[in-house]
């Protein structure tokens, strides 16, 4: 497992080998007796604030400043109720569960009580800290980024291809903070892919271009390297430019098979680099 240190050096090479706008996120759970740090913001004690978890998560990227969200840090229902910090009884269920856009208020219900994400622990969980991933004093069990489409290319190839399995996705659209970590935080996914929903873009300020790819703490290195490799075989994200040429050359075994299917061969391409 690499070390703190490792972390952040980490960090520091996704941003500028993504050409990152904001810093990937380093978060971890908080359980029971665990101590938290005075280096780390605590909202409602320092700010005076409360913040909904898409607003620290913009705090610690856009910003980066590094925060604790204890249960009384928060304003938002819905992670209160993912991160296990708020029992529910059965009139609460009654109350939220249609309230997950869905014409079928029984079918909202039925989603709430069976599917809407959880953290699956034993423990007692306080709450979690956040952190820039290239400034954080702690190893993380996930990493949250914000990033364009064509940054989310990039980490999506580097994971294939050092894996052999594309991503995972959870694109529900309502509480998609809570879709972007929980499930990877569980183990159900080592990578996984999301869309800010309405209270990101509106409360925490989103651009709506973003798209939220996240991925287990013991996954950065092998992301990392990926993003190596295909850097150098001319495919890293600063590499790749617009260039339409008509009749391009191909990688050989297009040539081979374009040969085999009686189609035009055309040329070979060289080094791309």
């Amino acid at each position: 497992m690499p070390t703190v240190n490792d972390f952040c050096r980490m960090g520091t090479e996704i941003e500028q080998a993504l050409n990152l706008r904001e810093a990937p996120i380093a978060l971890k759970i908080l359980y029971k007796n665990d101590e938290v740090s005075d280096i780390f913001i605590r909202p409602r004690r320092d700010m005076k604030k409360n913040l909904a978890f898409c607003q620290a998560l913009t705090i610690v990227r856009h910003n980066r400043k590094s925060i604790a969200m204890l249960k009384e840090d928060n304003w938002c229902i819905w992670p209160l109720i993912s991160f296990n910090n708020t029992p529910l009884d059965e009139n609460d269920h009654e109350l939220l569960g249609d309230k997950h856009f869905m014409k079928d208020p029984e079918a909202s219900k039925a989603y709430f009580k069976d599917e809407y994400p959880r953290l699956n622990t034993q423990k007692e969980v306080i709450g979690y800290t956040l952190s820039p991933l290239s400034d954080c004093s702690f190893e993380p069990d996930i990493v949250m980024i914000y990033c364009y489409p064509g940054q989310l290319r990039n980490l999506l190839m580097a994971s294939k291809y050092e894996t052999g399995k594309t991503a995972q996705a959870s694109l529900d659209t309502c509480a998609s903070c809570v879709h972007a970590a929980i499930p990877v935080l569980n183990g159900d996914m080592p990578y996984n892919v999301s869309i800010p929903d309405p209270g990101d873009y509106e409360r925490g300020l989103c651009d709506e271009n973003y798209m939220i790819f996240t991925m287990r703490g013991d996954r950065v290195e092998e992301v990392v390297s990926g993003i190596k490799a295909l850097s150098k075989f001319g495919f890293g994200y600063r590499n790749l430019t617009m260039d339409m040429n008509f009749n391009y050359p191909r990688p050989e075994f297009y040539i081979r098979m374009f040969e085999k299917w009686g189609l035009e061969k055309g040329e070979p391409w060289g080094p791309r680099f």
